[in-house]
């Protein structure tokens, strides 16, 4: 099982992260949201990685910080 981390910059903007992911079971913590992702699914990983920008893109959020096996990413709309 992998884990895939999301910060976001505000509660609103992970509020707004948390109902785009719901189909994934995200955990949320503060404004840390966590899905759990099957270690070799990666269509799934790319699947909420999409999620993630849609969301960016419909909500107009800057960006947020996306860590998954121990490296850190940032995530911004296009």
């Amino acid at each position: 099982m992998r884990l895939l981390q999301i910060r976001a910059g505000t509660g609103d903007d992970a509020d707004c992260l948390v109902r785009e992911l719901a189909g994934y079971s995200p955990m949320r913590s503060g404004k840390s949201i966590l899905v759990e992702i099957q270690e070799s699914s990666q269509s799934t990983l790319m699947a909420v990685l999409a999620a993630v920008e849609t969301c960016l893109i419909a909500n107009q959020i800057s960006g947020v910080r996306v860590e998954l096996d121990g490296r850190v990413y940032a995530l911004a709309p296009r």
